[in-house]
């Protein structure tokens, strides 16, 4: 199956689709989701970095015996050789940029890299290391708030929960030369309606499901 670099897929007009962590009724963070997430043929996966002792790990939460995480060295090592699947590192907590992009220097994985999470006003950084930042947004933050910011600092995308997209504010965001990320994504109505609307990005535990609507709805 020949896989697409995000960029190809937006260019044509299409979504692109992000492998959860844990997709595929995988385990989290784990060496099987991102086998799983490979498999599915998805453009991009999803995962969560933290640093524990000097040591990037994948973990959504603080674990409580840091040797059952995988290292983000073993994630790189796995994803390195797949042809333009690029990743969704969501960070736990803030001043993880430098080191992941050291580490990605390594492989060479810098353009493949797009943050999430605890890095809302660090895209010039981003940006200094090849790779990009989108602009993360929770339940209860205000969707004309994320677009002004993303207005300062350049970020394309808004990362967002999916159930704080409408028709009204995804046509609202096209006008202003933005796009929603929507995650996350796992139940088919959903799936089908943010493909049918063109959100450009869809982050769900279901990346097969959502590949097959995708050639359904999208005809890609």
């Amino acid at each position: 199956m020949k896989r697409f670099a995000p960029s190809e897929v937006w260019k044509q007009g299409k979504t692109v689709i992000t492998a959860h962590s844990g997709c595929e009724k995988t385990s989290p963070n784990s060496r099987e989701h991102i086998l799983a997430a490979i498999a599915s043929g998805s453009e991009m996966i999803e995962f969560d970095v933290r640093m524990i002792d000097g040591v990037l790990l994948l973990s959504h939460d603080e674990p409580e015996d840091p040797s059952t995480c995988i290292t983000l060295r073993e994630c790189f090592e796995m994803i390195a050789p797949e042809e333009n699947l690029h990743m969704n590192i969501d960070v736990k907590t803030e001043g993880l940029i430098e080191p992941v992009m050291s580490l990605a220097k390594e492989f060479p994985l810098e353009n493949r890299i797009i943050f999430t999470g605890a890095c809302n006003n660090d895209r010039a950084l981003a940006l200094s290391f090849g790779a990009d930042m989108w602009r993360s947004m929770w339940p209860g933050m205000e969707i004309p708030d994320g677009i002004a910011d993303n207005k300062k600092d350049g970020s394309p995308f808004l990362n967002v929960a999916y159930c704080m997209i409408t028709e009204e504010n995804n046509r609202e965001l096209i006008e202003n030369g933005l796009a929603f990320s929507a995650w996350t994504v796992d139940k088919e109505y959903f799936l089908r309606l943010f493909l049918r609307m063109g959100v450009a990005n869809i982050t769900t535990r279901n990346p097969v499901l959502a590949m097959k609507l995708r050639r359904e709805i999208q005809g890609f």
